[in-house]
């Protein structure tokens, strides 16, 4: 988590599973939800790209080491 309380609350929005924006019993309109689906899909594509890079410098590490 961020030392920063404003970023600390978009991480853990953005950590937890992805929910429709309601407030006050009532959906956003079309074009609010458009963007936090897009926001909260390229949050979690970050996320994969990092899980992925590691993976990659590993098997290259790994690559490296004589038999």
């Amino acid at each position: 988590m961020s030392a920063d309380p404003i970023r600390g609350r978009y991480e853990a929005f953005f950590e937890a599973d992805f929910m429709p924006l309601i407030r006050h019993d009532q959906t956003q309109g079309a074009e609010v939800r458009s963007a936090y689906a897009g926001e909260f899909a390229a949050y979690h594509l970050g996320q994969i790209d990092k899980k992925l890079g590691r993976l990659i410098e590993l098997l290259e590490q790994g690559a490296k080491l004589p038999s």
